[in-house]
């Protein structure tokens, strides 16, 4: 078929790039069997003026579902960059339909589509050249969770980032480091690890008492969220490397108190029974010294796993409203599709996985059309858990 060409192009482009493709929201109704639709729409090249563009690029349609996940067609743009596609939906009646492409290497997607037909901004795809040039990628917000002590009398903190590359280029890792972005983590951290974020584990290298980022970012805004284990302790001290726009601390305890940057008390923050003290400030500068205090910490009875959990629903809706912002295009926001439950996410991603368990021997192809299904479950299950624990 013509998707398995470029489904051979996109395999090694998503696992070298190591980026999560966009969240999908189920379908905003159960599409009936066999429904017949359609999407007609251009790629086209971001740049400051005008767009672009694309001819000849390969565009592939996908489909997502928790009975299988498999591109279904694939075509050439035109002379104007344009591109259509006519389908049935099968199977899964809460299966989403979406596009991507390839250019300079670098895969791009649209958002899932959630009517009949389709056209206009919603099924248009914007790609971008790409370079190795040190373009600056801005820390929008940086949003730092303290959790109480534990058992082993160590503390989990969970670190936020939203990053922005504000230009009309993808960039990519180059130089002697090949790091496109790089966090600092505290001296005495101890099993650091990524968490719900835009990029895959495989994109990220804890080493050198930093994080660092060797994903391609393109234009745009994307989370980066990690954690690590520091020893327990009533006082804790960190130094910006980077200026952030909104610089936020919570702190899993009553007394908590935070100094420098400016960073003011917005008042207590209780989720599932948990309280945090909340600081927010604006504008910190790069070089700021920010000290955190916790004198009233106590352990916790609550599983490491369980606060991971309840941290990262945190930091997933730290900055939703910073984010939604920032995708507003042409005057306009895209609208938001109605949502699944976490319970409903977390079947789909047992299916996808039990089915994908059955094929003894996947072909590359099969294993890139299922880790790019389950990237979008994961980010679909992130918003759930948040929107559950009343953070959304």
């Amino acid at each position: 078929m013509r998707w398995a060409l470029l489904a051979a192009v996109i395999a090694p482009s998503l696992a070298a790039q190591g980026v999560t493709p966009p969240p999908v929201i189920g379908s905003p109704h159960g599409a009936a069997p066999s429904e017949a639709r359609s999407v007609q729409g251009r790629v086209v090249r971001g740049s400051r003026t005008v767009l672009q563009p694309v001819v000849g690029a390969w565009v592939v349609l996908h489909r997502v579902g928790t009975d299988r996940a498999a591109p279904l067609d694939s075509v050439r743009s035109g002379g104007a960059g344009q591109y259509a596609f006519r389908y049935r939906t099968s199977g899964d009646p809460n299966a989403v339909y979406f596009v991507s492409s390839v250019h300079d290497g670098i895969a791009y997607f649209t958002a899932p589509f959630t009517t009949r037909a389709v056209s206009g901004d919603d099924a248009e795809l914007v790609v971008h050249d790409t370079t190795s040039a040190p373009i600056p990628i801005r820390v929008r917000g940086r949003h730092v969770v303290f959790a109480a002590p534990g058992e082993n009398e160590r503390r989990t903190v969970l670190e936020v980032y939203e990053l922005s590359n504000d230009s009309t280029l993808t960039r990519v890792a180059g130089g002697a480091n090949g790091v496109v972005f790089q966090a600092p983590l505290p001296r005495d951290a101890r099993n650091a690890r990524l968490a719900q974020s835009d990029f895959s584990a495989g994109a990220v290298r804890f080493e050198g008492g930093a994080l660092r980022l060797t994903a391609p970012f393109a234009p745009g805004l994307k989370q980066l969220s990690f954690s690590y284990d520091l020893a327990t302790s009533t006082e804790y001290s960190m130094t910006l490397t980077a200026s952030a726009d909104v610089f936020e601390v919570l702190i899993e305890d009553a007394l908590g108190r935070v100094e420098g940057g400016s960073l003011a008390s917005r008042g207590p923050t209780v989720t599932d029974g948990r309280t945090f003290a909340r600081f927010v400030g604006q504008d910190v500068a790069a070089g700021t010294v920010i000290r955190v205090s916790a004198p009233g910490s106590s352990a916790t009875s609550g599983s490491e796993l369980r606060v991971l959990a309840l941290m990262t629903a945190l930091g997933a809706v730290l900055l939703v409203g910073l984010a939604r912002a920032m995708f507003r295009r042409r005057g306009g926001a895209r609208r938001r599709h109605p949502a699944s439950s976490a319970a409903a996410v977390r079947a789909q991603l047992a299916a996808l996985d039990a089915d994908f368990a059955k094929i003894e021997q996947p072909t590359d192809a099969q294993r890139a059309d299922h880790w790019q299904a389950r990237a979008h479950l994961d980010a679909q299950l992130r918003d759930a858990v948040a929107r559950e624990q009343g953070l959304a």
